[in-house]
């Protein structure tokens, strides 16, 4: 008997060792097989290097981005289009991370854990984007010579219309596997570009001084040109004179923002910082937004100032931005951000159980929309946006030994056009370079978003 006992005690370890290999087994397969199955050197799928046998993407007004077949893979006809979306799409290289192609392999061949590799045949590795083409195209042509990004997005349902990175180069004629990327050709700016805010950090400055400082709409501020804050002279590009805070905010005044951030401390301020979801990793359909960066530990009072008023150590991603504005412009919600417009009945289902984000208390978004409003009525031009109710905040972000970066943020407050936006133009010739990039796309949505 006790022969058999020990067999017994031996025989229940060797199952539970098999269970648990079989187990570890199981999980790697679950996890890795989609990584396995895309490696480039899989000739199932790949010739020279290039994928032969994957889905088509195509974007939200018809265009196809994306096919292949077995002499490799083809971009749009149009190169406009091509250069625009290249970043969102990705390259045959896999030379730009967080794109499709990185992100979204394994659904491009059709891959899934129970079945294998798709039927070639099949449609159900198509992908419909929330990207319309003719838009991309249109805003990547607005920024010009100049490198930069834009984004626009529908901030009632989180879907992107546009996330445009500059420069792009055209993946039918791609770069030399020597060339050097200086110039940040491979970077999707939207998704990890770090740029200094400049005064559109003022908006995450109000946001807290609304919901911190009882009586900051009673409050005025006196603007002479500059001020001494600690031990360091604070400039402004302005001389305001006697305003409120709502004009403070419309003057994009330095000396008011300066002493705002100091009333609020440095504690508060990066809290709301934090809380307006700036400096955390946003994933977007598998890829992953650059954090942004907000540090006041052992900050000065000057330094205090110099970050509300956007400057100081502070650099921003620009989708995170987007997604902070898009907020405002709902109310305080954020719905969850997409590029992917997936039709299957288990992403409905997702969707329907997906929890949207509440960056800010209704009432101060409110405030902020009435603030933002107001700049545009008072500073921008209601005449340059054709009757679009544009709400915004442009900034100047200066930069070491350069041009300042030129920022134009804000939303559409009509119903009918429910749209966020973000542009940037780096190295600027002028301050408002970002807005006139705006204009140009803004006044033509009605025209193509139909």
């Amino acid at each position: 008997m006790k022969r058999i006992s020990a067999r017994a005690k031996y025989l229940v370890i060797l199952m539970v060792a098999f269970i648990a290999c079989a187990a570890i087994f199981a999980s790697d397969y679950i996890t890795g097989a989609s990584s396995w199955v895309s490696y480039q050197t899989n000739q199932n799928i790949y010739h020279d290097g290039e994928l032969t046998v994957a889905g088509e993407i195509y974007s939200s007004d018809g265009v196809r981005l994306l096919s292949s077949s077995a002499n490799g893979m083809m971009y749009a006809d149009d190169m406009n289009v091509r250069l625009a979306t290249l970043h969102t799409i990705g390259d045959k290289n896999d030379s730009i991370s967080n794109s499709i192609l990185t992100t979204k392999r394994d659904k491009l061949i059709g891959y899934n854990v129970l079945n294998g590799l798709f039927d070639s045949k099949s449609k159900e590795h198509e992908m419909q984007l929330t990207i319309n083409a003719q838009l991309s195209s249109l805003a990547y042509q607005s920024l010009g010579a100049n490198h930069g990004a834009v984004a626009i997005m529908n901030y009632k349902t989180g879907e992107v219309l546009t996330m445009v990175s500059k420069p792009s180069f055209d993946p039918d004629n791609p770069p030399s596997d020597d060339a050097s990327d200086e110039d940040g050709i491979y970077l999707n700016r939207v998704l990890n570009g770090l740029y200094v805010p400049g005064s559109i950090m003022k908006l995450v400055t109000t946001y807290a001084a609304i919901e911190n400082i009882s009586d900051i709409e009673s409050q005025t501020f006196d603007c002479q040109g500059g001020i001494t804050i600690g031990d360091q002279w604070i400039e402004c590009n302005g001389v305001h004179g006697h305003q409120t805070f709502e004009q403070a905010l419309a003057n994009s005044c330095n000396i008011a923002f300066g002493l705002i951030a100091n009333q609020l401390g440095n504690d508060t301020l990066a809290n709301y910082v934090d809380k307006s979801g700036l400096t955390a990793s946003t994933n977007i359909d598998g890829a992953k937004t650059s954090p942004s960066r907000f540090n006041l530990e052992n900050a000065s009072s000057a330094d205090l100032a110099w970050a509300g008023i956007g400057q100081y150590t502070t650099l921003v991603n620009p989708m995170q931005f987007l997604e902070y504005v898009s907020a405002i412009a709902n109310d305080g919600t954020l719905e969850a951000t997409h590029y992917i417009k997936d039709t299957s009945f288990l992403s409905s289902i997702t969707k329907m159980t997906e929890s949207d984000t509440r960056l800010l208390d209704e009432t101060s978004a409110k405030k902020l929309q009435e603030l933002m409003r107001n700049n545009t009525m008072q500073n921008y031009g209601d005449y340059n946006f054709a009757g679009l109710n544009i709400a915004a905040k442009t900034g100047t972000a200066e930069v070491e030994n350069d041009n300042p970066h030129a920022w134009f943020v804000g939303f559409s407050a009509n119903e009918d056009t429910p749209y966020a936006f973000v542009f940037i133009v780096e190295n600027a010739s002028y301050t408002g370079a970002a807005m006139d990039a705006a204009i140009n796309v803004l006044n033509q949505i009605p025209n193509i978003i139909k």
